[in-house]
């Protein structure tokens, strides 16, 4: 969450937004210690649509190193994948940092979950 911390000393805020009920987003935050993050549950995918986030692929998954490498730091830290038989284990997230107005002023779409931006590239869309 070092991220949080930098872009809100910056005056703007990182947006986390799931593809699940507002229950469970906020489950995901407690359990992640993610106190200071703004946290959505978008149940119906619309603001995903809206923000044109996409969905992974088998292939990506299955190719990208870091994704191999991410799932196994999870695992080492006692991070269990929760899912329902409704989620989508495929829907990627986005990282979403609004300007001190509230305006989107930067999205990131990854390609595969691992594909995060660094704090420091975020920082200059601020």
């Amino acid at each position: 969450m070092e991220a949080k911390t930098a872009i809100r000393a910056a005056g703007a805020d990182l947006l986390v937004v799931l593809p699940t009920s507002a229950g469970r987003a906020e489950g995901w935050r407690q359990s992640n210690a993610a106190w200071d993050v703004t946290v959505i549950g978008d149940e119906d995918c619309a603001l995903y649509r809206a923000l044109g986030v996409g969905r992974g692929t088998p292939r990506n998954l299955l190719l990208d190193p870091r994704s191999w490498r991410e799932a196994a730091g999870e695992l080492l830290h006692g991070h269990f994948a929760m899912k329902h038989r409704s989620d989508d284990g495929f829907q990627l997230g986005a990282d979403v940092v609004l300007d001190a107005e509230g305006h989107v002023a930067f999205i990131h779409r990854p390609a595969t979950a691992a594909d995060r931006v660094p704090v420091a590239e975020l920082l200059a869309y601020v």
